[in-house]
């Protein structure tokens, strides 16, 4: 009796043994027919891994537009193929760099979503797992339009200026990205000395997201910051509570003449250091989003700034005010999509349009706050605007939830 009980046992052993080795293999097959799946979508960077019902996914989306988009075309990609998955867990990540995690799993129809920045378990899940169609190295051309105009002369209504500034950037390693940018005057109004006249450089640097996790994101840059600047950036952002970050900003810049007619040179009585402390808060239900800042704006001014923008989907429109060195400022920026909404990257080269048109317009009423360039700040990337790279979690979970029950194209 003892030794059929001990046979038993090793019959048993060996069973369980054979199905957890056919599970192994059925999950693995399946895997590699989901990232085939999001290949074929034009995902990069892939990482998935299947436990029982539930999917845990990392995708960089460089095919979609808006930062929605990506999770609801994989849902519905592995949904297509794979129905027996049931719950989803997606990392998105930007430069190969994690943002959000967006939480899924359809119930009596609708599907439930929620977006936040708790990764690690996800990330935890995915560590092991070898990541397919590489984003390293790959080359995107953007073509970005320009427009300048000045309304402070006397005797004729604008000065303008309209450029075509196309952006060579690639991810060389994660949270790394090289951009190149030179900008080409095509049709311009302007003064014999204005520098906007000769083509110039514009956002050239080489950026690094140091770290993004659920309370922090830090990064720097180095290199040409907009036309006239260059230099050292680094920004910490803490994320104190769900839909607000406090943010430090600092910098180190040098005046540049970086016309090709007059020459590339410093000029170095005009070396700056400007800091910025800023509040940022997205208010979900009227889809507000307000940033106050204060601190040293780039050209040594003291002072502050309100941006209150209104997202509709995918457009952000807002206004502003500053009051700087005893002089104030005000208008209106926006952005809009002018991309298309799906633009794939099926070689190592890529043309393309910008997903959004960012344009900010500066009353700019008085002399003094205009010749001293007063309440000026940069930006490090040319698509930097408040549509694109909008990894507010609240955002992204809105739209990814209308998409994915249709309410929303």
């Amino acid at each position: 009796m003892k030794y059929l009980c001990a046979e038993y046992k090793v019959y048993r052993h060996i069973i369980c043994l054979f199905m957890l080795v056919i599970a192994s293999v059925s999950a693995k097959a399946q895997d590699t027919r989901i990232v085939s799946v999001l290949k074929t979508e034009g995902f990069e960077d892939i990482r998935a891994k299947t436990i029982a019902d539930t999917l845990y996914l990392a995708i960089e989306d460089r095919a979609h537009r808006g930062t929605f988009r990506g999770a609801v075309a994989a849902i519905r990609q592995v949904t297509d193929s794979c129905p027996e998955i049931q719950n989803f867990e997606i990392v998105l990540t930007d430069y190969k760099m994690p943002q959000v995690i967006v939480h899924a799993f359809k119930r009596e129809g609708t599907w439930d979503v929620s977006v936040d920045r708790q990764m690690k378990q996800a990330l935890e899940v995915l560590r092991d797992v070898k990541p397919q169609a590489a984003s390293t190295g790959k080359i995107d051309i953007t073509v970005f339009p320009m427009v300048s105009l000045t309304n402070n002369k006397l005797d004729h209504l604008f000065d303008y200026c309209v450029i075509i500034a196309p952006a060579f950037a690639a991810t060389l390693w994660p949270g790394a990205r090289l951009t190149l940018q030179p900008v080409f005057p095509i049709l311009y109004r302007l003064d014999q000395y204005d520098t906007k006249r000769y083509i110039q450089i514009g956002n050239t640097n080489l950026s690094q997201q140091i770290l993004s996790t659920k309370h922090w994101y830090i990064s720097a840059a180095v290199g040409f910051f907009h036309a006239e600047r260059a230099g050292l950036q680094a920004k910490v952002t803490f994320h104190a509570i769900r839909n607000l970050d406090i943010t430090l900003d600092a910098g180190y810049t040098y005046g540049f003449n970086n016309s090709w007619k007059n020459g590339l040179g410093f000029i170095r009585d005009s070396q700056q250091f400007n800091f910025m402390a800023r509040a940022n808060y997205y208010e979900p239900h009227t889809r507000l989003q307000i940033e106050l800042q204060g601190g040293r704006f780039l050209y040594g001014d003291y002072g502050g700034r309100l941006d209150v923008t209104r997202h509709f989907g995918e457009y952000a429109i807002g206004v502003y005010g500053i009051l700087t060195g005893g002089e104030y400022n005000f208008g209106f920026h926006f952005a809009i999509p002018v991309g298309g909404k799906r633009q794939r990257r099926k070689a190592f080269v890529r043309l393309r349009l910008p997903e959004y048109y960012g344009l900010e317009y500066s009353y700019q009423a008085y002399y003094k706050y205009w010749e001293e360039k007063m309440g000026s700040t940069y930006t490090t990337q040319p698509d930097q605007n408040r549509a694109s790279h909008f990894w507010e979690p609240a955002y992204v979970e809105e739209y990814v939830r209308k998409m994915l029950n249709d309410n929303f194209k």
